[in-house]
């Protein structure tokens, strides 16, 4: 049954947090949108012209692999956005996005976006702040993927999908939860009947009635308690007072501030025309301009410093390898997760070269992928597999690289997409082959 409720931006909660000064300026360029249950809004690769605020509607950041398999990353509703490329400094998606749950949104052009964040408000700290909980759920869905049972991987679902909705029922296929979690279908058909069979859903005809939503906490897994827990801090985030952000001062009233400045600190004699005085004067008030200059230099360099020790944190505790290479494929940049996944550390960065951990069948197709992404060809795109190391075994990875716009750094995003199967990186290697 639809909701009676008016539609209003305010119903994201991201944009509700927003000062009034802050949602004025965003309320003309805002846009209501219908969404149906299934419409791609973009695909890996695509650039992004809006940004998405739902109120209604539930998507799905979808990863999929050249042969059709999928497992959903993370999803995201009305307590978030979808566009977290813009807020990081990007353009292109790295990921599918889907409607999970029909529904509405508003939606804001990427530049009108892009400005508001180069305002240094409210909406960049919010968004910078969902950021972090967004990878917290990305993170966790790949430990439960990988190390909990199909039962409680569903209930996580299930919890995290209800925490985006109004009431307790979901319209969703038992095919659709089995491409989202990449398991069989047949295993989400078993779990749904051991969790209907408890009494704690009630599954009918692609319907799912959560009827004991205390009995699915118990059941489910510690993941959903993570990803839980750093909502709440975002969601305490924006029920507290926004932050004061210093106005920046206008360079062409310097010397009226400083006058006025020097006004406060003592009473100047009116009248006066003794020039003593008045070199005095104006030695003092020049002397004034240059603490302020001083003074706001520092601020703005304590502004770089916090901006730059956020967007280290978003980089280096990222799900996925970051790694930057220069002309000669020797490894100039590399984050935690690619440190860890190539078993080297951060230290040895300029005397490690990234070809040097790919299994020597698959460097013909590495360094043909590199020479494409230096030439512009078009080509940004690999899968090759890496050789083993002492904290895990043979790894079949996914690599997306782009020029800087210098041409001379080669900057890739490398996620492991081995799959469960122990055969899964030698067909990748006979297939190359063939």
């Amino acid at each position: 049954m639809p909701s009676s409720t008016p539609d209003s931006p305010r119903q994201n909660r991201i944009l509700a947090a927003l000062s009034p000064e802050e949602y004025a300026r965003l309320a003309d360029d805002l846009e209501l949108v219908s969404l149906p249950e299934g419409q791609t809004l973009l695909e890996s690769g695509d650039s992004l012209v809006f940004v998405y605020f739902p109120t209604t509607s539930i998507f799905s950041l979808i990863s999929t692999t050249e042969n059709g398999s999928s497992a959903e990353l993370a999803m995201t509703g009305k307590d978030g956005l979808v566009g977290i490329p813009l807020v990081l400094g990007g353009d292109t998606s790295n990921y599918k996005v889907v409607v999970q749950s029909a529904g509405k949104a508003y939606r804001l052009r990427a530049e009108v976006m892009c400005w508001e964040l180069e305002q240094s408000g409210n909406l960049r700290r919010l968004a910078l702040s969902y950021t972090q909980a967004l990878m917290t759920q990305m993170a966790q869905s790949v430990v439960c993927n990988r190390h909990h049972s199909v039962d409680q991987q569903l209930c996580r679902w299930l919890l995290l999908t209800l925490d985006q909705m109004d009431g307790n029922q979901l319209h969703v296929t038992q095919e659709v939860i089995s491409n989202m979690l990449g398991v069989r279908r047949e295993a989400v058909t078993e779990a749904a009947g051991k969790l209907q069979a408890a009494g704690l859903i009630q599954y009918r005809r692609g319907n799912i009635t959560v009827t004991d939503r205390p009995g699915l906490e118990a059941r489910v897994c510690e993941c959903y308690g993570v990803v839980k827990a750093e909502y709440d801090r975002l969601f305490r985030l924006l029920a507290a007072a926004p932050d004061r952000y210093r106005a920046r001062p206008n360079p062409a009233t310097l010397r009226q501030r400083a006058e006025a400045r020097l006004q406060q600190a003592q009473s100047v004699t009116q009248g006066s025309q003794w020039d003593a005085e008045r070199l005095l004067h104006e030695l003092q008030v020049h002397q004034i301009e240059l603490e302020m200059h001083n003074e706001e230099l520092r601020n703005a360099y304590d502004e770089a410093d916090t901006l730059r020790e956020k967007y280290a944190d978003i980089y280096d505790f990222a799900p996925v390898g970051y790694f930057t290479l220069d002309a000669h494929g020797s490894i100039l940049q590399i984050n935690l997760a690619g440190a860890i996944l190539l078993g080297m550390k951060r230290s040895q960065m300029g005397r490690s070269r990234f070809a040097a951990s790919v299994k020597p069948e698959f460097l013909p197709e590495f360094n043909g992928f590199l020479a494409d992404v230096a030439s512009g060809r078009g080509r940004n795109k690999c899968e090759v597999a890496l050789i083993a190391t002492s904290q895990r075994p043979e790894a079949l990875v996914r690599i997306e690289a782009v020029m800087d716009e210098g041409g001379r750094e080669c900057r890739m995003v490398v996620m492991d997409v081995t799959e469960k199967s122990p055969f899964a990186v030698r067909a990748a290697r006979t297939d190359s082959i063939g």
